[in-house]
């Protein structure tokens, strides 16, 4: 649930995600993922649909991985209630949902060859890889799931699969953005939804693609690991396990919220590389800008120092202020990444490596006693993020102070988990102190949207750690340096639920494709995650899989 993007924005407002250097054209009666399809449905009558060009050549960190095509599936707008069948025979209205069927280009001919030699399944149990979508454009996710794409040709040629969630990306229920985000139609977002919309693609490509006794692994990071671990739970019988990277699925209920803020803290302290300094520098910083903003004068001394494109009015401009830049500092912490990345960022102006490293380098060269040098070195490291490109004449500050986009509905509906929302301290984070209250979160929520979040809720459906106990198949992987650590499953809890941890991890470090900068954690969690992974579709040598390992105990 927690991505972010330039200024800063989830990553359902960036601007759309290059796929592929080259696109070809389909033939008629094209293969895709070495499977036949079927000819496009005729509109009304099934579901896939929309049959559009094969996407070649995807080039993501120089690696030319495989071959795509994109596919749109006729899904039900509620899968929990009936309505009068339709001349179609639905049973309610019906939307197309976006996804895309994808394999590795090189390695599947070989692949399944040694898959059919070693093993006595047939071709039609081929796994498939299931990207459970979270909230943005699936491209997103296309372009980024290294750990996929690079192994699913090892893995008996495995189908991959990466499906949109309803309401982000092209995924809208009612045609377009403006008339699915109305507010009387906003009811259908939910992740109960969206885990059915899954669960129904899948048991249709299963049997149209004759892959009934196919094995199927959801894979997901964030809230996308949230939907796998979920999707194991509640449709065990679909999916026979899944990756759940970065998945914060116990910040609810009684969860201290205080521990995301001292997490992304610990980034920019010495276990993220950086001075013993650093963090005390940001938390000295929040008096003299907030000083500052309680006279004109001082805003507009603000306005001068951070190069915003309009002066402060007030003191509440002056909050907007603090958050935008503790929300790039949150940022920078996720996209803490041993290489450049604009997996955070906007396409062309990539995070540096080790970005929190590079905010404290900015915070460092204060000057010692000097109230202007200390804001100077806060907007360079808020810079790191918000003008990665360098090429900002002034910053904006924006305008959707939730900075959460349509997420903000899930948050105030069932309490997905939303940062800007968390309390800081100023004591045990280097941010300046922050809480609201239930009642105004519920005012805000009702005077929105008309609703009050059911705070309860995902508990009472997953049980907590106690559901999680109970179920089987489930990998969580967490990393040191992603504050999202502070919601996750960080050990395990039997043979077969188990949790993996990379300390130097940013966000879903492990999903990501490999590099030469990837530390030893990375690699050792990611073997691990494979050989769980041949375990549960069959193809685990002797000796390999179960419980133990390389996860931390708390």
């Amino acid at each position: 649930a927690m991505s972010r993007a330039m200024a800063p924005k989830r990553p359902w407002s960036r601007p759309s995600v290059r796929l592929c250097a080259g696109i070809l054209l389909l033939a008629a009666a094209c293969e895709v993922c070495g499977i036949p399809l079927a000819q496009p449905a005729k509109k009304g009558d099934g579901h896939l649909r929309k049959k559009g060009p094969r996407l070649e050549g995807l080039d993501v960190l120089g690696i030319p991985s495989g071959q795509c095509h994109e596919a749109w599936f006729e899904q039900e707008l509620d899968h929990f209630s009936w309505g009068s069948p339709d001349k179609k025979g639905n049973g309610s209205r019906t939307w197309e949902q976006r996804y895309f069927l994808c394999e590795p280009k090189s390695a599947v001919k070989k692949a399944s060859a040694n898959w059919r030699a070693s093993s006595t399944a047939s071709a039609a149990r081929r796994p498939i890889f299931f990207y459970c979508g979270n909230e943005a454009n699936v491209e997103l996710y296309v372009n980024n799931t290294g750990l996929m794409w690079e192994n699913a040709g090892a893995m008996g040629g495995a189908l991959m699969v990466f499906a949109e969630h309803r309401y982000y990306g092209e995924s809208w229920p009612f045609g377009n953005e403006a008339e699915s985000t109305q507010l009387e139609r906003l009811r259908y977002l939910t992740h109960e939804q969206a885990l059915a919309d899954y669960a129904h693609l899948i048991l249709y490509l299963k049997q149209h693609l004759s892959m009934l006794d196919s094995p199927v692994v959801a894979f997901g990071g964030s809230y996308g690991g949230m939907l796998a671990a979920w999707m194991r739970v509640k449709y065990p019988h679909i999916v026979v396990g899944a990756i759940a990277a970065s998945a914060p699925v116990l910040a609810f209920g009684a969860w201290d919220d205080r521990k995301y803020w001292a997490a992304v803290t610990k980034d920019f302290g010495p276990e993220g590389g950086c001075s013993a300094t650093c963090a005390d520098s940001v938390r000295a910083a929040w008096t003299p800008l907030f000083s500052r903003g309680s006279t004109p004068s001082g805003r507009e001394e603000l306005g001068r120092v951070f190069g915003l494109c309009s002066t402060p009015k007030n003191a509440k401009d002056v909050q907007h202020l603090a958050l935008m830049i503790a929300m790039s500092l949150d940022t920078i912490a996720m996209g803490n990444f041993p290489y450049p990345s604009t997996y955070l960022s906007d396409p062309g102006a990539p995070l540096p490596a080790w970005p929190a490293r590079a905010a404290c380098a900015f915070m460092d060269r204060a000057a010692a006693g000097d109230e202007l040098s200390l804001l100077a070195s806060l907007r360079d490291a808020a810079s790191v993020l918000y003008n990665a490109s360098k090429s900002l004449k002034c910053l904006e500050m924006p305008k959707d102070q939730s900075y959460a986009g349509i997420w903000d509905y899930q948050w105030c509906t069932e309490a997905l988990p939303q940062e800007s929302y968390f309390a800081r301290t100023g004591d045990t984070d280097m941010f300046y102190p922050f809480s609201r209250s239930k009642r105004d979160v519920d005012k805000h929520c009702l005077r929105k949207y008309g609703v009050v979040p059911r705070r309860g809720w995902i508990e009472e459906s997953y049980g907590g750690l106690d559901g999680m106990r109970r179920s089987s198949n489930i990998v969580f992987s967490n990393g040191g340096m992603d504050p999202w650590s502070s919601g996750g499953i960080n050990a395990s809890l039997s043979d077969t639920v188990i949790s993996l941890w990379i300390p130097e991890g940013a966000h879903h470090l492990d999903l990501f494709f490999s590099s030469p900068e990837d530390p030893p954690s990375v690699k050792a969690v990611r073997q691990r995650e494979l050989d769980e992974i041949r375990r549960w579709v069959g193809q685990a040598p002797a000796g390999k899989g179960g419980g133990g390992g390389i996860g931390r105990v708390q």
